[in-house]
C-alpha cells in the first residue's frame, strides 16, 4: 500500500502544457503508467514511458488513470519509489528537441 503522494512515484507520467520559448510545462496532472491504457501510438511531441500497457487498433479510446500531484492512493500497490537521477518528462522532451535541430520527434 502506498504511502507517499502520486508525483514521487516512478510510474507518474506528468500531462503537460503547450511548447513555448521555455519549453513544455508539467501540469499538477498526470497519467499512472501501471494502471492506465495508453493510445496504440504516439502523436507527435509525444512520449509515453517505456513499457506502458497499449490499447489494441480494435479497441475504443484510451484508459488514463488520472492522478494528481500530492495525492495518496491509499490502495495502490505499484508504488515505486521514483530515482532522483531521472530527468523530467519536459526536460527529456527539451533536449529531444535540441538534438534534433528543435524538430518535433514522432
Amino acid at each position: 500500500m502506498a504511502t507517499k503522494s502520486c508525483d514521487t512515484c516512478a510510474s507518474f507520467d506528468p500531462v503537460l502544457r503547450g511548447f513555448n520559448r521555455g519549453g513544455h510545462k508539467e501540469t499538477a496532472w498526470g497519467w499512472c503508467a501501471k494502471k492506465s491504457v495508453y493510445p496504440i501510438a504516439e502523436e507527435p511531441g509525444q512520449m509515453f514511458p517505456p513499457g506502458v500497457t497499449r490499447m489494441s487498433e480494435a479497441t475504443g479510446p484510451s484508459q488514463p488513470y488520472i492522478v494528481k500531484r500530492g495525492q495518496i492512493v491509499a490502495h495502490c500497490n505499484d508504488y515505486q519509489e521514483k530515482k532522483k537521477d531521472i530527468m523530467t518528462k519536459a526536460d527529456l522532451l527539451k533536449k529531444v528537441r535540441e538534438q534534433s535541430g528543435n524538430r518535433i520527434p514522432g
